[in-house]
């Protein structure tokens, strides 16, 4: 299994797409490698696409994900996650885990709903 991220920089936002399969666990450091971009590109909007990424998570998975998300309330950075429909967690295990660490984070199935909560409204926490 192997895994790889194409950014490019979007009008206002910078976009990281996740392509291939990962192992749960791989989410921490590539959250920062992505934070630090952010940081040296000054980008403080952030779209993570996995649309093309499959992972196997369990609700602990999960957990630890939203909890790694911490690192872009660190440094500022508001993100959109646009999954496909049977990525997406009904319970939203890993968004209510971002948010209590004050992620400006939410979660979509619809590419231009995400790129306009992440453009047009206030950041959430």
């Amino acid at each position: 299994m192997g895994f790889h991220i194409q950014m490019e920089q979007m009008p206002g936002y910078l976009a990281a797409k996740l392509i291939g399969a990962g192992e749960a666990g791989e989410g921490s450091q590539l959250f920062v490698s992505i934070a630090e971009h952010c940081k040296r590109t000054k980008n403080t909007k952030l779209l993570i696409d996995t649309t093309g990424f499959e992972i196997k998570l369990s609700v602990v998975d999960r957990f630890r994900i939203g909890a790694s998300l911490e690192i872009f309330a660190l440094h500022g950075i508001k993100v959109a996650v646009v999954c496909r429909p049977e990525q997406l967690d009904p319970r939203r295990l890993a968004i209510l885990a971002a948010r209590n660490r004050y992620v400006s984070v939410d979660v979509f199935t619809d590419f231009h709903a995400a790129e306009e909560w992440l453009l047009n409204s206030p950041p959430r926490a």
